[in-house]
């Protein structure tokens, strides 16, 4: 046991049970015991569209360029993208989507959640209000998918991969980006913990505050993960965005988190232990 999550007050009324934060000594997953039972219009009320940041110019650069460099990634580890059916899970604001359309693909957006921004919203732009299992896609049917920050807000990350096989043609290419729970900025934080009488509290996931994260991954964890659902590894790669405070207003407790810490960020590049993970899969039967 790692220790007891943090919560926001507001979500009070949700918290139904005592949680605690556990990491499996085998796999290095990081879990919330017991799972978390929230019905679909309450992990809608949780999320809110205050989970989603007003984009400053800045950031909205840095997701632009992240996301069209990720479908560059994916093509090139296909080899073929004609007419390909794209699957944004978890779309929020639809920026995936958007790029999408540019390369004539057909866009697909699933989210619990409509985030959406107005250009998102396009009749080309095939948009399901539900989570992954309900909405219920055909055999063999997409050729991307991209999942950007959803498989640690899943509870079960095991079925959502496996359904994903199913609805991905042979050699389809899926882009996973996780937070890394054994990242150097969360290790710093933990220690922090003890030293302001928070050492019974988790600095791993935090289901009950904004980031609304239950699941963490390593890069072992997200391995074994894709062997179990058949998809065949491509890459995985540590990574962050750095100057990460530019994203929050210069009046807001984020930003100086951020920029205080940035030497940390800075040592763990080195060391391999910065704040993300992005992998690539394909399925291979």
């Amino acid at each position: 046991m790692i220790g007891k999550p943090l919560f926001d007050p507001n979500v009070v009324h949700l918290i139904r049970q005592d949680y605690k934060v556990v990491k499996c000594k085998s796999c290095q997953f990081y879990y919330v015991h017991p799972k978390i039972d929230l019905s679909l219009n309450e992990w809608s009320e949780l999320y809110g569209n205050e989970y989603f940041l007003e984009l400053n110019e800045w950031y909205k650069e840095e997701r632009l360029k992240d996301i069209k460099s990720r479908l560059s990634r994916m093509i090139s580890y296909k080899h073929t993208h004609d007419k390909a059916n794209f699957l944004d899970l978890g779309c929020g604001e639809g920026l995936a989507l958007i790029e999408s359309l540019k390369k004539k693909w057909n866009a697909f957006g699933c989210d619990i959640s409509d985030n959406r921004t107005q250009d998102a919203k396009q009749n080309d732009i095939f948009f399901e209000l539900s989570d992954l299992i309900s909405a219920h896609y055909p055999n063999d049917f997409f050729d991307f998918i991209h999942m950007d920050s959803v498989l640690e807000h899943l509870i079960n990350p095991v079925d959502y991969l496996k359904e994903l096989n199913r609805i991905m043609k042979k050699g389809g290419i899926i882009y996973i980006g996780v937070p890394n729970e054994n990242s150097l900025f969360d290790n710093f934080r933990q220690l922090a913990f003890k030293f302001i009488g928070k050492a019974k509290f988790s600095a791993k996931l935090r289901p009950f505050e904004t980031p609304f994260h239950i699941g963490g991954f390593t890069e072992k964890s997200l391995r074994i993960i894709a062997s179990i659902a058949d998809f065949e590894v491509v890459e995985i790669k540590n990574f962050a965005t750095h100057f990460e405070f530019r994203k929050y207003p210069s009046n807001s407790k984020s930003f100086w988190v951020h920029f205080l810490t940035l030497p940390i960020d800075i040592f763990s590049i080195p060391l391999k232990m910065e704040k993300y993970y992005s992998a690539y899969f394909r399925k291979i039967k």
